[in-house]
């Protein structure tokens, strides 16, 4: 079996690769669409169709503590418009200490999106604030 290291770092480098493929612009738009997409059906995998529809807040709420048990982060914070994402798992595996940069932000940002939607039928819009290996903030609307 792979280790999951390895293939966190395989798609890692493959999200580096559509970025120099088609650029930074281009590639954040496509990868936030990718976690956007991925986010839902990754929670309908694991635990179905939802009894009920969430307010967007609650949605938001629950959303940061699946992000920490199902592992993308071990501390993950709603607080005053923002989300707070500390110790993600896509940090480490980004090679350049430039994490901002990286379309692997646009991906959480798209996957935070995505679970939001799948619980709340409210569409999230996350915006980065401050940007840094292993501590990102987003503000949200």
């Amino acid at each position: 079996m792979v280790d999951p290291d390895i293939l966190l770092i395989a798609m890692v480098e493959l999200i580096e690769g559509v970025r120099n493929l088609i650029g930074d612009k281009g590639a954040n738009a496509v990868l936030r669409d990718a976690g956007r997409h991925s986010g839902p059906r990754l929670l309908e995998s694991l635990i179905g169709h939802l009894p009920e529809v969430l307010e967007k807040d609650e949605a938001v709420r629950r959303t940061c503590m699946m992000l920490e048990e199902l592992g993308f982060a071990k501390k993950v914070e709603k607080k005053d418009g923002t989300i707070h994402v500390q110790d993600d798992i896509f940090s480490d595996a980004v090679r350049s200490e430039d994490i901002e940069k990286s379309p692997v932000v646009y991906f959480l940002i798209g996957l935070i999106e995505g679970f939001v939607q799948f619980m709340s039928e409210d569409k999230i819009v996350l915006m980065p604030k401050e940007i840094k290996k292993g501590d990102m903030v987003f503000s949200y609307s």
